[in-house]
């Protein structure tokens, strides 16, 4: 084995060592995601999503079980399986070529379901329909990189797909930006007029969605960097292995924040439908469509029910105030 160290460009831990603490960081978020799911199937609130967010929650869980399995075999594969040859050690296996494959399949999906919050936020099918483009290209891109990967026996000839995998990664953080700033502006637009607990909320929604994407767009840029500046070492499949886990943590967690939303509302003396129709002096709201809009959005949007069929015009008109 000490000749074949000697006659790679990298040493060896540039090798595996990013494999063993790609594994450890992926298996520890996939932990984090379980508690999620566990904390979403035991609330009740579920029985109020729609049968497809449900379904995509089943999805996450599969897809994301079995990636993590996988690099769990991938560290069997390195540390029993091929102990003593030193020819695999500089061979491709075929879980780190999946890697593209899987984490699209976690995060395509997710990728839909924020544009279709976006969707619900600003009323334009022209911009659902770019973000999809986008989400679409992003998911064919890793798909083709992992087809061409799987050609791939020895794992320096990797690097002539950098221009592949930097197109995907690239498109991957476009998404996540424009997804990211498109609902951090709706939900700032539509802010204007709103009662003072309920902009709080707002806020709230807003930086937890800013915290999330930082946290993938922080991976996706690592993956760039390291996977262009060091494309003979595996130093990128310590931000790429757990890419899908990080997509699941964020959609699981927009899902179990419904509960703590609903008691902030509470808190309130007014339902939520009336206190986003009051307002001191109507004039100083643009439009009633605004308020209502805001409250079908993390009612019925945020909180993801599943009566999608709810339209803005349904809340209560303000009653006249004798004032």
């Amino acid at each position: 084995m000490s000749s074949t160290t000697m006659s790679t460009p990298m040493p060896i831990k540039l090798l595996l060592g990013p494999i063993l603490v790609g594994t450890i960081l992926n298996t520890c978020l996939y932990g984090i995601c379980v508690s999620q799911f566990t904390t979403y199937f035991l609330s009740k609130r579920r029985l109020e999503d729609s049968i497809v967010v449900r379904y995509l929650v089943v999805w996450e869980g599969i897809i994301n079980t079995f990636h993590t399995a996988l690099f769990v075999y991938l560290i069997w594969l390195y540390m029993v399986d091929n102990y003593l040859n030193g020819a695999f050690v500089l061979s491709a296996p075929w879980p780190i070529t999946a890697v593209p494959l899987l984490t699209t399949l976690s995060a395509t999906p997710i990728q839909i379901f924020m544009a279709y919050r976006v969707l619900r936020l600003s009323q334009s099918p022209l911009l659902f329909a770019f973000l999809a483009i986008i989400t679409l290209t992003n998911g064919a891109i890793a798909v083709v990189t992992s087809v061409l990967a799987f050609a791939v026996h020895i794992y320096y000839d990797g690097s002539r797909l950098t221009p592949l995998v930097n197109s995907w990664v690239a498109v991957m953080l476009l998404n996540d930006l424009s997804l990211t700033m498109s609902l951090v502006f709706y939900l700032n637009k539509n802010r204007t007029g709103l009662f003072h607990k309920t902009k709080n909320i707002v806020r709230r929604l807003t930086r937890s969605t800013l915290e999330s994407a930082a946290f993938g767009s922080l991976f996706s840029i690592m993956v760039l960097i390291t996977f262009t500046k060091f494309p003979k070492t595996a130093l990128h499949l310590v931000f790429s292995a757990p890419m899908g886990r990080i997509y699941a943590s964020t959609l699981l967690s927009t899902l179990n924040r419904r509960e703590s939303l609903r008691e902030d509302l509470a808190g309130t003396n007014l339902e939520f439908g009336e206190s986003l129709n009051f307002h001191a002096d109507p004039s100083s709201c643009p439009s009633n469509t605004t308020a209502s809009t805001i409250a079908a959005n993390i009612t019925q949007d945020q909180e993801l029910e599943a009566d999608s069929s709810r339209k803005p015009s349904d809340f209560s008109k303000p009653e006249e105030s004798s004032v």
